[in-house]
């Protein structure tokens, strides 16, 4: 089987992986040694963490996830360490939103050797940033697609011709991995951990929409301009909703957004990959 298996609040991480993974197994499958045809495996939302995936040696899979502050996301991450390898091959893709993807890959690399992947190469991805409309913005476009099928072409190639895969695959990061935090304009440390979404009740229709996308659950689905949980800060409710109903007002939050708007929305970074 080849999978794609990710977590992907704004749909730019699954669109992505998936079309590595379905290159890998077309690519695969036309030269005559198909892996055991293409899944989708979408880890998003509390429902669908409520089974973890399991992998064995004859599998493929494509593993994405956003860069959250340089980082894997935090609150996802044990989660991702229950993952069982197997001795699959494994691709950890990083997605992040044109700043800097830091020790991201490095981050996801280590998860998922340390949880019997086999990985063969790893990349880093540009997709529009969470927090904004301008950083990435429309990405992947169709440049990056293209060099994602190609990428899985690649990977295809590599694996027909009996690629030796390294004990351990090298990727750029840090460890110990850098430390969950923005920054402010005068460069301070700032703690948005616990900014949630504001609702406008003229435009919301309290249709639920909301609720059901949002990773941590913590949207209450009868009363949604309630958030009682955790907000990572996804932005899957304020770019998803059909009313444009959801939005911040943190001061904190908006000026890191501004910065980040301001500093790196150009010039366009690249997809990277390392074998």
């Amino acid at each position: 089987m080849t999978a794609s298996l990710y977590f992907s609040p704004t749909y730019t991480t699954r669109t992505v992986v998936e079309t590595i993974a379905k290159s890998i197994n077309s690519t695969l499958e036309a030269a005559g040694k198909p892996a055991g045809g293409f899944k989708s495996i979408n880890v998003t939302t509390p429902m669908m963490r409520k089974e973890t995936p399991s992998f064995t040696q004859d599998d493929i899979v494509v593993f994405g996830v956003p860069v959250y502050i340089g980082r894997v996301p935090n609150l996802i991450r044990d989660y991702f360490a229950s993952i069982q390898g197997n001795g699959a091959i494994g691709i950890p893709v990083v997605v992040y939103g044109n700043r800097a993807y830091d020790d991201a890959l490095l981050e996801l690399k280590d998860i998922m050797q340390s949880n019997g992947f086999r990985c063969i190469s790893g990349a880093a991805f540009i997709g529009e940033h969470s927090f904004s409309y301008t950083l990435g913005g429309g990405r992947p476009d169709a440049a990056d697609l293209q060099k994602a099928t190609a990428y899985g072409e690649e990977i295809a190639g590599k694996i027909l011709s009996g690629y030796i895969i390294p004990d351990n695959l090298t990727v750029p990061g840090n460890f110990p991995y850098r430390f969950y935090n923005a920054k402010s304009s005068e460069n301070k440390s700032i703690d948005i951990r616990k900014v949630k979404p504001q609702t406008d009740p003229e435009k919301c229709n309290n249709c639920g929409l909301c609720a059901m996308l949002c990773p941590m659950g913590a949207i209450d689905a009868t009363n949604c301009a309630e958030v009682p949980g955790i907000c990572i800060k996804c932005c899957a409710c304020i770019k998803k909703c059909k009313t444009k109903a959801k939005y911040f007002i943190d001061p904190t939050y908006l000026e890191h957004k501004e910065i980040l708007e301001k500093n790196f929305t150009s010039p366009r970074k690249e997809p990277e990959i390392y074998w």
